[in-house]
């Protein structure tokens, strides 16, 4: 059977092939399969990146997850909205409630998976473990006669740049915008203005991708918690971050992290002043800070 994507992003067959749901029991007719928007699919494989385990492979079963807190589950209803398939659950996880996206079942749903993942994500560790989930869902099409519908595997790993949506997605999952006023002995206002960018993942080598791919500054430490390691990207550098906060004004954030992003770019552009006047306009930069995030300026925090 040939197979093609049209420039609307829809997988077609000819229409004189059927496939019969009587040659196998668990075999189901092929639906015409839509992919989102490019957009949408830059950010969405940025956020899947984000996350440690989304392809879960065993003997009896390949599996695609997402899990999210109860707070900003919205964003797993967003994404089925998108994808048109999956499944959300809500499951209680130690002494909370975490939301659960999978697809399991739906052969269709995880072909189209495999479209969006197939030669486009920026991690190797991850292009590793795809290639897992691809070849199961290989050997499972091919026993339900249904294996001319898998795209041909693309071994490619893409590299990360402030183009596209990527990086928003991956911030949207896996990224910290911090700041606060904190006291400081070496300062005789007692304070300093602390604002910093923090990126965290289980592979350090997409972190240095990210650091190296954008010309960023920052440390990248090996940290623990819960008795699990993982790697932490620290941006402190001023360029650094107004070059992280100038790209999400371009690509928007879709999390609760849309929130953190306007109060974010205020203490970024006090901590200018910052630097500008230096430590004796203290003060003045506090009750500027004051006014910006008073209920009385809410109009102009959204403008900023």
């Amino acid at each position: 059977m040939k197979k093609k994507i049209n420039q609307q992003g829809t997988l077609q067959r000819d229409s004189s092939e059927a496939i019969s749901s009587n040659s196998n029991k668990d075999a189901v007719l092929f639906k015409e399969i839509v992919l989102p928007d490019q957009s949408f699919i830059n950010w969405f494989l940025g956020f899947c990146e984000g996350h440690e385990n989304i392809f879960l492979v065993n003997r009896r079963y390949l599996r695609f997850e997402l899990n999210s807190t109860l707070n900003n589950g919205d964003i797993l209803y967003l994404i089925k909205k998108k994808l048109k398939f999956g499944k959300i659950k809500k499951i209680r996880f130690l002494d909370g409630i975490i939301v659960e996206f999978s697809v399991q079942t739906d052969i269709n749903g995880l072909i189209v998976l495999t479209h969006i993942f197939n030669g486009n994500l920026r991690c190797t560790q991850k292009e590793q473990h795809f290639r897992i989930f691809y070849n199961k869902l290989k050997v499972k099409l091919k026993k339900m006669n249904l294996l001319s519908l898998l795209p041909d595997y693309i071994c490619k790993v893409k590299d990360i740049n402030l183009l596209n949506s990527w990086l928003c997605g991956f911030i949207d999952s896996r990224c910290l915008l911090y700041g606060r006023f904190q006291k400081s002995k070496k300062l005789k206002e007692g304070k300093r203005l602390y604002i910093v960018i923090f990126f965290w993942s289980l592979s350090d080598q997409l972190l240095n991708k990210i650091k190296d791919s954008l010309n960023l500054v920052g440390k990248i430490e090996k940290k623990e918690k819960w008795n699990l390691p993982f790697f932490k990207l620290t941006l402190e550098n001023f360029d650094d971050k107004v070059k992280i906060i100038n790209y999400l004004s371009t690509f928007k954030l879709k999390s609760l992290k849309i929130e953190k992003y306007k109060y974010f770019k205020i203490l970024l552009r006090l901590e200018s002043i910052y630097i500008k006047t230096g430590v004796q306009d203290f003060e003045k930069i506090e009750k500027i800070l004051k006014k910006l995030t008073s209920r009385s300026s809410e109009n102009e925090l959204i403008k900023l």
